[in-house]
């Protein structure tokens, strides 16, 4: 299914609408960013537009539409040393409906790209307890993906084609510990089957090129803890969390974040955050094979997400109400902006990161 950017425009102002003709009186918020990433070969640019809204007294609407807009001088592109420009188009819309101290709802997702087309439905469940002090939530979603090699730049290769089904389950326990504090645990599994390799990539096996070989399945878990505290004499807000990863290919990954929230002002708040996230290396990852037959090396992939890696990543985020300015009436009144910007410092051959994002978060009523 190929979508154009004006008809995901034009599906999220029928949602808005749809929103606005069945709400008795509400609110919401719209928020309109812009976000930039490059390394050394590879630049995203990515324009989003977010929207919540109120849905009677009792339910919320979430949308957003995005597209990606990636060049790559990247040899898993099919042309080495050759620049390629590709465009993803992707948006989404889920519901979620308070039933007394259950809330229940789902959505979807659709996203789109000349060699990639994604399908994602999901459900979602919270139900509160102990005077909200503890909130349990369920989620589910399965997705199918058509992949295929269609955006390679030459004439002599061989097409290639596959699909991915992917089933996910996510469980939280949110609890208040404290007047200022509150942890949450959750645990995440997925399991993935079907075509999961690059169709692009070739891999350095026998002494020649040979297409990546990866396993028709992989199981995922991960499990996260976190912690989120409120300072009042100083008005911050710290959180911390870590997350542990494991897969059946052997990956095994660290995830430690911190973050600090600090309002200097009512009108301005100032981001900071941290994390590392250090991985072992895929039980079947090499950089060369000395063999390509599938009886000595069934599979072959000299993918870096798959090797051993550690990234860290430091970054920062001003957060302004426009009000700081005297812009307090009008549509405009209530909404705030924000710059961030992130480095992400990477020991594999893509080099380090840089990436920046812009806001515009407004408010509304209905």
């Amino acid at each position: 299914m190929q979508l154009t950017f004006s008809r995901l425009a034009a599906a999220a102002a029928v949602l808005a609408l749809a929103a606005g003709e069945h709400a008795a009186s509400g609110g919401g918020e719209v928020t309109v960013r812009g976000a930039y990433y490059k390394e050394r070969s590879t630049r995203v640019t990515q324009p989003m537009m977010d929207a919540r809204f109120d849905v009677g007294q009792h339910g919320e609407l979430d949308a957003h539409v995005l597209l990606d807009s990636i060049s790559s001088a990247s040899v898993a592109a099919g042309a080495a040393g050759q620049a390629f420009n590709e465009n993803r188009f992707e948006a989404g819309a889920s519901y979620l409906h308070r039933f007394g101290a259950l809330r229940f709802g789902g959505g979807s997702r659709l996203s789109s790209e000349s060699d990639y087309q994604s399908a994602l439905v999901h459900l979602r469940g919270e139900m509160e307890l102990a005077d909200r002090n503890t909130i349990l939530g369920l989620n589910l979603a399965g997705g199918r993906d058509s992949v295929s090699n269609a955006g390679a730049q030459t004439d002599i290769s061989q097409p290639i084609e596959g699909v991915l089904y992917t089933s996910l389950a996510s469980l939280s326990v949110t609890q208040v510990l404290g007047p200022d504090l509150m942890g949450q645990l959750t645990y995440d599994i997925a399991h993935l089957d079907g075509f999961q390799e690059n169709p692009y990539r070739s891999v350095a096996a026998g002494g020649g090129l040979e297409p990546e070989r990866v396993p028709d399945t992989r199981t995922r878990h991960a499990v996260e803890a976190a912690l989120r505290g409120f300072v009042p004499r100083t008005r911050s807000t710290l959180i911390g969390s870590y997350r542990f990863y494991v897969d059946d290919w052997g990956v095994v990954g660290h995830t430690p974040e911190l973050r600090v929230v600090q309002e200097l002002t009512p009108e301005i708040d100032v981001h900071l955050r941290y994390r590392l996230h250090h991985q072992s290396a895929a039980d079947f990852y090499k950089s060369i094979y000395e063999s390509a037959d599938p009886a000595v090396e069934p599979f072959l992939t000299d993918d870096a997400k798959l090797g051993r890696l550690t990234t860290h990543t430091v970054g920062g985020k001003l957060e302004v109400a426009l009000s700081l300015f005297g812009i307090d009436s009008g549509f405009l009144n209530g909404a705030r902006a924000q710059v961030g910007f992130e480095y992400i410092d990477q020991s594999t051959y893509y080099g380090n990161a840089v990436a920046a994002q812009l806001a515009l978060s407004v408010p509304f009523e209905y």
